[in-house]
């Protein structure tokens, strides 16, 4: 039976925890920040309203380190008893600038895959976040001269695959989204009828948990490199 992903040309490509990683540097951020709040809470009853002040602030901030900031920021007022110290402030800060300003670990086999699609695709970064930074991350990577373009969704919704797909002039069945998100990488694309390539990562972010669904659009592979098999 022919592969359907053999006559695709466009392929959007997610960033973080696909390209390189990332949710373990904001884990690791979270557990100093925990620490950082030892002597009022509890370590997981700092996660717990940590998690709630972030679903709380995406839709007024976006995504990225600095409605980060402004997570921890609101979530040490609330346990410090509705003041803010000024050495748990300037901490926060620390905390923030490290984990925006983290160097790259580019996974295994990442740069020759993309050497090689590059040569027979045309490659999109289709990410999420602040655009600053998820650009700056970009051209930190070394990785830019493989993409065609990049591009920052506000939320990577069946809308937002649809704005791309009208901006490139590519119909959702002839692109494959190449992702570790299930909930922003596989379940939109699927939804307008393109098809997904599912990268599990170990660790995945709590927004972003949902069921995989089941779909003959969706294939799942174990490492970045196997992409070269398959498209």
């Amino acid at each position: 039976m022919e592969n359907p992903l053999r006559r695709i040309d466009t392929i959007f490509i997610d960033a973080d925890d696909t390209l390189w990683d990332n949710e373990d540097w904001f884990r690791a951020a979270e557990a100093k920040f925990a620490a950082l709040l030892a002597p009022h809470a509890k370590v997981e009853d700092v996660q717990q309203v940590l998690w709630a002040k972030q679903e709380e602030n995406i839709p007024l901030f976006g995504y990225g380190s600095k409605t980060y900031f402004i997570g921890m920021v609101d979530v040490a007022i609330e346990l410090c008893g509705g003041s803010l110290p000024e050495g748990i402030y300037h901490e926060i800060k620390k905390i923030i600038t490290e984990l925006a300003f983290h160097q790259l670990h580019i996974y295994d086999g990442v740069e020759a895959a993309l050497a090689e699609l590059s040569s027979r695709h045309r490659l999109i970064l289709a990410t999420k976040g602040d655009a600053n930074e998820q650009l700056d991350k970009l051209e930190r990577s070394g990785l830019s001269r493989y993409f065609f373009t990049a591009e920052v969704m506000k939320q990577k919704d069946e809308e937002d695959y649809l704005v791309l797909c009208r901006k490139y002039g590519v119909k959702p069945e002839d692109f494959v989204m190449v992702g570790n998100s299930v909930r922003s990488d596989i379940i939109p694309p699927l939804n307008i009828g393109g098809h997904a390539v599912f990268i599990p990562h170990e660790i995945v972010w709590t927004h972003e948990l949902a069921d995989k669904p089941e779909s003959e659009r969706l294939i799942e592979i174990a490492d970045f490199a196997e992409l070269t098999s398959i498209l």
